[in-house]
């Protein structure tokens, strides 16, 4: 091999070794960065997911209120407060409430029955079986004596399209304070409201409400008996609202989904 063919070959490995040396910085650099780029993305993702853990435990703690709609404002309501668990012991005596009305608490051992939207002034059903209920993931809404006679028979007319977790019972036992005379309860929730609304209910129902009995998707963490369904009782459909206190239940009014109870009637055992 001549001298002019060996400088050539020698000249081709040096070229051959840089070209290799490029490329792998090359890879280096392409890698490198994707590499980084993929750190960075996994720290985003474990900081955001973090975050969004502390906010979700955020609005389940005690004393959260989570801000009023722009339609419950305009109805006089409050933001929607997490209150504190005040237990859930079944008893068959009348209960002394801290709150008035409660979310949560000691409740009589059977639940106001399924498919009974709402209940009359002088239906004298007892506070205990409603606040069961809320234990079951239904919606009580709460009406004082207080509320002008026109916003009762609006929440009569809304009860009966709101769902079959939703209630409206009467609150006998004062009047609620601060001048809001309709409160909606979820377990261990609580909006107070000046006048009833329908957007108000629909949206407390559709955020707080469990809608499946099996108890799957109902997101409350401190109702001990989330998901189960209501009671039975035996009672006629709903009659006059201004039906005296002590009456019979009275005649069956077209339509149904609520109801006029004696006080004197008899409550099944659970």
């Amino acid at each position: 091999m001549g001298k002019k063919s060996a400088e050539r070959n020698v000249r081709l490995e040096q070229l051959r070794r840089e070209q290799k040396r490029a490329e792998r910085r090359r890879a280096l650099l392409i890698y490198g960065t994707s590499g980084f780029v993929v750190v960075l993305l996994l720290v985003g993702i474990i900081i955001y997911s973090v975050a969004d853990t502390h906010s979700k435990n955020k609005t389940r703690e005690v004393g959260y209120v989570a801000a009023a709609s722009t339609a419950a404002a305009a109805a006089g309501c409050t933001g929607t407060v997490n209150d504190a668990s005040q237990g859930s012991t079944h008893i068959s005596t009348a209960v002394s409430y801290k709150a008035s009305p409660p979310s949560s608490g000691s409740h009589n051992p059977d639940p106001l029955p399924d498919g009974i939207a709402f209940y009359n002034p002088a239906s004298g059903i007892p506070v205990e079986r409603a606040v069961h209920n809320l234990e079951h993931g239904f919606i009580v809404g709460w009406y004082d004596k207080s509320l002008p006679a026109a916003q009762v028979e609006k929440l009569r007319s809304l009860a009966a399209n709101a769902g079959p977790r939703f209630i409206g019972v009467p609150w006998t036992r004062s009047t609620f304070p601060d001048g809001k005379h309709f409160v909606l309860t979820a377990w261990d929730r609580t909006q107070r409201c000046t006048t009833v609304s329908e957007a108000v209910i629909k949206d407390f129902v559709a955020k707080h409400a469990n809608p499946d009995p099996a108890g799957a998707t109902w997101d409350s963490p401190t109702a001990p008996e989330s998901g189960a369904q209501g009671g039975t009782l035996d009672v006629s459909a709903d009659g006059p609202l201004t039906a005296p206190a002590g009456a019979s239940a009275a005649t069956p009014t077209p339509g149904g989904g609520t109801m006029s109870l004696s006080p004197t009637s008899p409550t099944p055992a659970p």
